[in-house]
């Protein structure tokens, strides 16, 4: 039978007019082909369903340590990477049949960055972007390595930062190392006592341990200290015992100011722990005791712990107000933590408040939340409402504090003002030029937020 071949599609060609054919027939089988799915799309769309259906590749990469076969365009690849360009048509290039290996970047993370090569987007969180970013750093992709370090800056948390920091370190990503270890420093208490803290290296406990910012009590430090050093002991598959974990601490103990622990702590504690040499308790006892104040190499100042928490006032004469919620969006001209607000109180001598205090990022994800019952006299003019994680707000991006208190009378400040410079915040300030914007509404039961700097400028 004879072949059937397809009109092309078009309303003129010059002069010319087609029919369009939506089948193609061969033989006596009809082969159904959408063949007019460019129309309506982008050139970013047109792209992404070139990849996602495979259509017309003309290289092969074999991916991961599976050696997984993934196809793409020359074309696409070598116009968008400096590192590509070469590996296909410059210096470096192969055959142009010969699949090229690449087991270094498994078959899903190659999948994201080859989507946003052909498209501008794909999808990256926090589980993926530290290796997409790996990805996009090996081929050059910048406009990838920003989104991936955006998404890991705005996304740490307390339960995520140490994994983070543990990945950060191994890419030799500096400055999101640093993020992560700004972000322990100002709060360590839950970090300390995870199990990712476990997991880090000798030299990341090291780093994080001998820190002066680090805000927590030594005995916090010790504790988490010693269950690393039990950690490393079965990492390493040796018997966990006083003279191994001392073995792995190393010279981390040092960092750690044991002569500023209370001296019940150190003698139920430290001593009981058994990692501390003879010569070493002998010093530290006499130290205790207040026969002599050289303990060698055991540090005695204590932390600084960073800046203290600072208030931002807002608002100033306040009126009495019934349930209603407040919102009110706005950006930092510095990174810092947001610790929470304060509010106003009562003209009553007691009454009840539920308060219910959210803080979204410009996507609208919450980026921290608390719920609080407050009793209220008008004793006292304000109360604090603080987050148990503090979130962290960045450089120029849009955050929103939602309030809401559930109680029969309360009161709202009037006339806030849009800006806060460092006149209006005494003895610290946000940064050294002094601002705080906001958008904010005429009235607020918000009188002041509750801030801290993130990193020291």
């Amino acid at each position: 039978m004879k072949n059937k071949l397809p009109a092309l599609h078009a309303k003129n060609v010059i002069g010319a007019k087609f029919q369009k054919a939506d089948t193609v027939s061969i033989g006596s089988d009809d082969m159904t082909a959408q063949y007019d799915w460019q129309a309506n799309k982008t050139l970013a769309e047109c792209n992404r369903h070139m990849l996602i259906n495979e259509i017309a590749f003309d290289v092969f990469f074999l991916v991961g340590e599976s050696r997984q076969m993934v196809g793409a365009h020359r074309y696409v690849l070598v116009s968008r990477s400096c590192v590509f360009y070469a590996m296909l048509i410059g210096p470096m290039a192969g055959k142009v049949d010969e699949k090229i290996a690449i087991p270094d970047i498994e078959n899903d993370i190659f999948q994201h960055m080859l989507e946003y090569i052909y498209s501008e987007d794909t999808k990256v969180d926090t589980t993926n972007a530290i290796q997409i970013l790996y990805s996009a750093r090996k081929y050059g992709i910048t406009g990838l390595e920003e989104k991936c370090r955006r998404v890991l800056e705005h996304g740490l948390t307390t339960s995520n930062v140490c994994n983070i920091l543990h990945e950060a370190d191994k890419f030799d990503e500096l400055t999101l190392k640093n993020k992560c270890m700004e972000y322990i420093w100002h709060q360590p208490k839950d970090i300390l006592r995870s199990s990712s803290f476990g997991n880090l290296s000798a030299t990341l406990v090291k780093e994080i341990i001998q820190s002066d910012k680090l805000d927590a009590k030594e005995e916090v430090v010790f504790d988490a200290a010693l269950r690393w050093s039990e950690q490393e002991c079965l990492r390493n598959g040796v018997i966990v015992s006083p003279q191994n974990q001392r073995r792995y601490l190393g010279g981390i103990l040092y960092y750690i100011r044991i002569p500023a622990l209370e001296a019940s702590y150190y003698t139920k504690t430290v001593v009981k722990s058994d990692i501390l040499t003879t010569e070493e308790r002998k010093n530290l006892q006499n130290y205790f005791s207040g026969v002599n104040k050289d303990v060698k190499r055991f540090r005695t100042d204590k932390r600084s712990k960073g800046e203290n928490q600072t208030l931002h006032w807002r608002f100033g004469p306040v009126n009495c107000m019934h349930n209603e919620t407040t919102a009110i969006a706005f950006s930092s001209s510095r990174e810092v933590f947001i610790d929470g607000v304060e509010i106003d109180g009562t003209g009553y001598d007691e009454e009840h408040y539920d308060v219910f205090l959210n803080v979204y990022d410009m996507d609208n994800q919450e980026k921290a939340k608390c719920k609080e019952r407050l009793v209220i006299n008008k004793k006292k003019q304000t109360y604090q409402i603080k987050f148990s994680s503090p979130p962290v707000v960045s450089k120029g991006f849009t955050y929103t504090v939602i309030l809401k208190i559930q109680a029969e009378h309360r009161y709202y400040g009037a006339s806030g003002r849009s800006n806060l410079n460092k006149t209006d915040s005494q003895p610290a300030y946000i940064n050294p030029e002094g601002e705080f914007t906001r958008r904010v509404v005429k009235k607020d039961q918000v009188p002041a937020i509750l801030v801290r700097p993130f990193v020291d400028s």
